[in-house]
């Protein structure tokens, strides 16, 4: 039964985050995690702060969109973000929301 329920959460955070312009999302097999290329971001900046990896814009998204990632460099991938998808699906619809609204704001 939770394993259905996770699929249905994993399919739902990814058509989010299929829809944002410049994520370049993979479809987890058995893990609780996206990770997906954010690296098109990085040069672009938002009131004076320039994101430069994926740290930065983990931080820029925990301080402006109050959603918390990881940067991937931690996990061997430094083009990525760690993003759960562990949370109740009206959470993740808003988290989701958030960082595109956030990542948007980036020029």
């Amino acid at each position: 039964e939770m394993r259905e329920e996770f699929k249905k959460r994993r399919d739902l955070v990814y058509s989010l985050l299929k829809d944002i312009d410049g994520v370049k999302v993979n479809l987890p097999d058995g893990a609780f995690y996206f990770f997906p290329d954010i690296s098109s971001f990085f040069g672009k900046s938002y009131n004076g702060k320039t994101i430069n990896d994926s740290d930065e814009l983990a931080i820029y998204i925990q301080e402006e969109a109050h959603v918390a990632t990881v940067g991937g460099d931690s996990f061997g991938d430094k083009r990525s973000i760690r993003l759960s998808y562990a949370a109740a699906e009206d959470k993740l619809t808003e988290a989701v929301k958030r960082i595109k609204a956030a990542l948007g704001k980036l020029q």
